[in-house]
């Protein structure tokens, strides 16, 4: 039974009832007498006060835990009872961790129990937490108080350390280190086959304890427990390039030789430009099956290195070069996206992984807006291009709340641009979409004129009346850009925001 199990310490006396639920503590004399009527059912700890070569039979039996100590009754007792009072007050303080901040208090609850070095490193030997006391003589430790991660050499050093083991995959490891000469627990933290942490605890010098050795394993269970419910999503497929996509789109990997020694240690991550793809999911009842999703979209987009994170499926799709068309059978992932009932957005395209992270952005609001402004309803393909304008107004829309201290973005739109329209109102004409259409085909006169079924002289004619109630000639090329944003304007008011830009609100909470 582990001690969290254990209801107490009880003292031997002839008629005491045994049970594996207690620890039990007497003389040698009672510990004899205790060992004759142990049960047969479980196995009973017992601890002698005292040493007596009556005991020494009993200390390789299979049937009881022996323990012998020097100290008198009283003295024993009271060590236990700390001993294990402390124990069990130490892994209730470990259960009840779950803050933002739950792995670096996790390595330092760690530290008071062992009062030895302990890390928690990702798959890319980052440092996600970690207690390492002043002056310990560790060349690893030391490199990761300094850096926050292990250079490539040092990681290479390591594995090949591991590699000499008999077993070097197991899930926990104990060596002496060849490079440091100090002794190396290890215990590998795993999420549906995948390893995604380890937790590593170091001893000075070579002599192994099996002390540290069992509380480096409840340890591990507590920071694997943490990683299960707080993390899970990230963890489910590859979990060192889920690792890696998540410090760069949440900047925790800005520095050039972190990223640097990252990316050797994943060779799939290697490539000159990259596509940011994201797969959104809708609401669903029923838990999407990760893996069988990836594998589908693999097929779509296999040159790519492809995870989860934060319940989309991130795709860094790799180009050839930077002009090359990022081409995909758009018929089959149109298939998956509505079997899924999901959507698609296709970002922007960068030589540098450090611009993930606003990339990522503008990708996962190109979702959110293209649902929107599609012309397909049947539509689940997007590009950021064709939104790129309605995610610029977005971003503006937060400034005109906090600056203008107003809701409505008329302020951002040309004063002519509602001029026409008042007027289009009043007197029942189109000059509205007369401009807009001429704006949108480079004031091509024939273009519009046949957009419009009217005779190029009718164009003429409106194009005169817009230019008079403006008292501004369409030939300014930045009135005309001034008017076709002013448009877009109104256009995300409508149709994103569903309100009329031209009822204005006077106050912010009318």
């Amino acid at each position: 039974m582990r001690l969290e199990g254990l209801e107490g310490i009880l003292l031997l006396d002839e008629d005491t009832e045994l049970s594996a639920k207690y620890l039990y503590i007497g003389s040698p004399e009672s510990v004899l007498e205790a060992y004759k009527r142990l049960p047969d059912e479980s196995i009973v700890t017992l601890m002698s006060a005292g040493d007596s070569e009556d005991l020494n039979p009993l200390l390789n039996q299979k049937n009881a835990n022996v323990f012998v100590f020097s100290l008198p009754l009283i003295p024993l007792y009271n060590k236990v009872q700390q001993a294990l009072n402390g124990y069990i007050r130490w892994t209730n303080e470990l259960l009840e961790t779950h803050s933002e901040k739950g792995l670096q208090k996790l390595a330092e609850k760690g530290y008071e129990m062992l009062n030895n070095p302990v890390v928690i490193l990702n798959m890319g030997f980052k440092m996600l937490a970690g207690c390492v006391p002043e002056g310990f003589k560790d060349v690893f430790l030391q490199e990761l108080v300094k850096n926050g991660f292990l250079s490539y050499e040092s990681v290479c050093a390591l594995v090949e350390e591991e590699m000499r083991l008999p077993n070097p995959y197991a899930p926990q490891l104990e060596y002496v280190s060849l490079c440091t000469g100090n002794r190396t627990i290890i215990r590998r933290i795993y999420y549906n086959g995948n390893l995604v942490a380890r937790v590593v605890v170091t001893l000075p010098g070579p002599d192994a304890e099996e002390y540290y050795s069992c509380l480096a394993t409840d340890l591990a269970q507590y920071v694997q427990r943490y990683f299960l419910s707080t993390t899970t999503s990230r963890y489910m497929v590859n979990s060192e390039i889920a690792a890696f996509v998540a410090d760069l789109i949440e900047r925790r990997l800005m520095d050039r030789e972190e990223l640097e020694h990252r990316q050797r240690l994943i060779p799939a991550m290697t490539f000159k430009y990259y596509h940011t793809l994201v797969v959104s999911f809708e609401e669903r009842e029923k838990a999407i099956p990760w893996n069988y999703a990836i594998s589908q979209i693999e097929q779509i987009f296999p040159q790519s290195c492809i995870t989860v994170y934060k319940n989309d499926i991130i795709i860094l799709a790799k180009k050839t070069s930077h002009n090359a068309k990022l081409e995909f059978d758009r018929e089959k992932l149109m298939e998956i996206l509505r079997f899924y009932d999901a959507y698609m957005a296709i970002g922007n395209y960068s030589k540098w992984l450090t611009s993930l992270h606003p990339i990522y952005v503008q990708t996962k609001a190109t979702v959110r807006l293209g649902k929107v402004f599609r012309t397909n309803p049947d539509e689940r393909i997007f590009y950021y291009e064709e939104v790129s304008i309605y995610h610029a107004i977005d971003l503006c829309a937060d400034a005109v709340h906090n600056d203008y201290h107003s809701g409505n973005l008329i302020y951002l739109c040309h004063p002519a641009l509602i001029t026409i329209e008042r007027y289009d109102k009043k007197y029942g004409t189109d000059l509205t979409e007369t401009l807009y259409l001429y704006l949108n085909n480079n004031c091509n006169t024939a273009k519009t004129a046949k957009l419009m079924y009217i005779h190029r002289n009718t164009l003429y004619y409106k194009i005169k009346k817009i230019e008079e109630l403006i008292g501004q000639s369409l030939e300014n090329g930045l009135l005309r850009e001034r008017l076709l944003f002013s448009f877009h304007v109104i256009e995300y008011e409508e149709k994103y925001r569903q309100e009329d830009p031209l009822v204005l609100k006077r106050f912010l909470d009318d």
